[in-house]
């Protein structure tokens, strides 16, 4: 007997809006013996967006559970596309007209079409670099320092420990240890440290970024130490 279909409301938080209301079918998951597709809504709320998921489960809960992992992946994407924080939930967050988002970024529909193409892309081929970009989007979504800057962190560690070895003029022999393989990430994306983007010459930043990573994941990290 083949499981029951669940129309599940997400509701995400964001500085976005659509033109128009904008209907889809989308494959979810990939077991090519039984696929299931999606169909899915989306439309502008006042917070940003409201999306409708079918997902086939046994029971209300997993249904949500189903359908809250497979679109947020899709917000990954989207997010790392457009460099906003997006937040989903199960509840509509609308917030009092003072604190609604007066400056909103449009969506356009082929950017949509997009992410769910650039997730399923990357599920089926690159899946480090997918869940990469769940803590990219949980870093810029995140209120606390420490939480945005270990997200920050994660998503940098996950894709260098995964595909350095694929870029060329790697040190392998320097990039056995996570310190060494952003290093030589950074110095395969953009030659020597002089000519880094954003941190020119700061030798020491990988050091004492990984560093201050372990004391905060460990709990041992002070706030006033510099």
């Amino acid at each position: 007997m083949p499981l029951p279909i669940w129309q599940v409301d997400l509701y995400v938080e964001g500085a976005i809006s659509m033109r128009q209301r904008w209907n889809g079918q989308q494959q979810k998951g990939f077991r090519i013996e039984d696929p299931f597709y999606s169909d899915i809504e989306i439309q502008t709320i006042p917070a940003g967006l409201r999306a409708t998921v079918t997902a086939r489960a046994v029971d209300q809960e997993l249904a949500y559970k189903a359908a809250l992992f497979f679109f947020g992946k899709v917000l990954d994407a989207l997010t790392f596309a457009i460099k906003l924080p997006l937040i989903v939930s199960l509840e509509d967050r609308d917030r009092p007209r003072g604190r609604t988002h007066d400056v909103r970024r449009i969506i356009e529909a082929e950017e949509l079409e997009a992410a769910f193409d650039e997730a399923h892309h990357l599920a089926t081929g690159s899946p480090s670099f997918l869940r990469s970009l769940g803590w990219y989007r949980k870093a810029l979504s995140a209120n606390d320092p420490f939480d945005r800057f270990l997200s920050f962190w994660n998503a940098m560690e996950i894709v260098a420990a995964k595909y350095f070895r694929y870029v060329p003029g790697i040190d392998h022999e320097r990039a056995k240890k996570s310190k060494g393989q952003l290093w030589e990430c950074f110095k395969a994306l953009w030659g020597d440290c002089e000519q880094w983007p954003n941190i020119p010459g700061q030798k020491e930043w990988i050091d004492q970024n990984y560093e201050t990573r372990i004391e905060v994941a460990h709990g041992n990290y002070l706030c006033g130490h510099s």
